[in-house]
């Protein structure tokens, strides 16, 4: 006759699939956390961009008359040789490089850039330069900066 005897080696299939469940758990909080630190990390890259706007404008306006720089940001490519570094910012949303795809100018609007994801927004107040920068799906990220003579 056969003994049936239970044989106390390996996992059932219940044990094996909720260690699958965990796992697969894990995973979706991991891609959720993850996602979510690349956009912090590309917003951190527009503010950075922000901070270079304000850098080159206010060099450029030791030299220069706001209206120069007005007639040289108004161009696409910026031409102006102290403004040129310009033409290097990448916009990290899109991954294109070039002023025209990261910085939105404006001397009659206020709300250049708003609702353009990645962008820098450059107003011309008076004579004074104001500066924004737009995070994802086009969000102010209330980081406003000033480049005055």
């Amino acid at each position: 006759m056969y003994s049936f005897r239970k044989s106390k080696k390996g996992f059932t299939l219940i044990e094996l699939m909720v260690v699958v469940a965990i796992i697969a758990v894990l995973a979706l909080l991991g891609l959720r956390m993850y996602s979510t630190q690349q956009d912090k990390a590309k917003e951190a890259i527009v503010k950075a961009n922000a901070g270079t706007v304000q850098v080159q404008i206010q060099t450029a306006l030791v030299d220069k008359s706001v209206s120069e720089i007005d007639n040289a940001l108004g161009t696409s490519p910026v031409t102006d040789p102290e403004l040129t570094d310009l033409n290097a910012l990448q916009n990290p949303f899109s991954g294109e490089v070039g002023s025209d795809n990261t910085i939105a100018y404006s001397k009659t609007d206020s709300t250049v850039g708003t609702g353009s994801e990645g962008f820098v927004g450059v107003y011309l107040s008076d004579s004074e330069f104001i500066i924004n920068a737009y995070g994802k799906n086009g969000r102010d990220m209330d980081y406003e900066l000033t480049a005055q003579k």
